[in-house]
């Protein structure tokens, strides 16, 4: 029973988590057609960010550890070691380029939301969430058909 909850645990939290990863690329794709609610929008997407997703992701990390621990499989199995590669990957992208990307470009749009600089920040923004999804999107389908 124990283990079937934590599995349903990371499971609703990996949904919640990827959700509202997804719901960014809206959200911008709908500031830029109307750049009044541009701050507005960055500012909720890193409220979202940090107060939802960031913290459902790292439910997933600990229940998804626990499971292992529970010994239902092991960290060598290939399907979870790439997983968990790949979430680090994701964690060093968020930390090192995504979180800045997103407070240099909540600045520019402050500054001058027409500027140049906010329109290579706004790129750069829409790159890192690709890659971001693309990343756990690879890791989604490793934890569902267990390749490895």
């Amino acid at each position: 029973m124990e283990l079937l909850l934590l599995k349903l645990l990371h499971v609703a939290s990996a949904i919640v988590a990827v959700g509202a990863n997804v719901t960014f690329a809206i959200w911008m794709s709908r500031a830029h057609r109307d750049r009044g609610h541009l701050v507005f929008v960055i500012e909720t997407i890193r409220v979202l960010d940090r107060r939802l997703a960031n913290p459902a992701y790292v439910v997933v990390l600990i229940t998804g550890v626990l499971i292992v621990a529970r010994g239902a499989y092991s960290f060598t199995t290939g399907w979870i070691a790439a997983a968990i590669a790949l979430y680090v990957v994701a964690v060093v992208v968020g930390v090192v380029a995504f979180g800045p990307t997103v407070r240099r470009q909540l600045a520019e749009a402050k500054r001058d939301p027409s500027s140049p600089a906010y329109d290579d920040l706004a790129r750069m923004n829409d790159r890192l969430t690709l890659v971001t999804l693309a990343i756990v999107t690879v890791i989604l389908v490793l934890m569902v058909t267990k390749p490895l």
